[in-house]
């Protein structure tokens, strides 16, 4: 490995890291449930816990959006794929108004 690519490679780690201990630094968490962990390792590398939970998001626009993020170089295998949408979708999708 190149000294380059393993300053990269820590710079990446290092900025996944940080991500996630400012979303816990400021409160926000997600449920536990199958695909939360692949969350956190997947999506937190570029971005807080906070840019996740401000959007809800049908089932289908959570494919889209873990689509585009794959798309970005969010590295998900199939199964962590369908882990991480199935909890998205179950844990972040908007809420239906509550009858009166």
């Amino acid at each position: 490995m190149t000294r380059f690519r393993a300053v990269l490679v820590s710079v990446i780690a290092g900025s996944g890291a940080l991500a996630g201990a400012t979303a816990l630094a400021q409160g926000i968490s997600l449920p536990e449930g199958p695909g939360k962990q692949q969350i956190m390792d997947s999506c937190t590398r570029c971005h807080g816990v906070d840019v996740i939970v401000a959007q809800p998001r049908s089932p289908a626009e959570w494919e889209e959006a873990v689509s585009i993020m794959i798309g970005q170089g969010a590295v998900l295998t199939d199964d962590e794929y369908n882990k991480v949408v199935t909890y998205l979708s179950t844990n972040l999708a908007p809420q239906k108004p509550s009858p009166n």
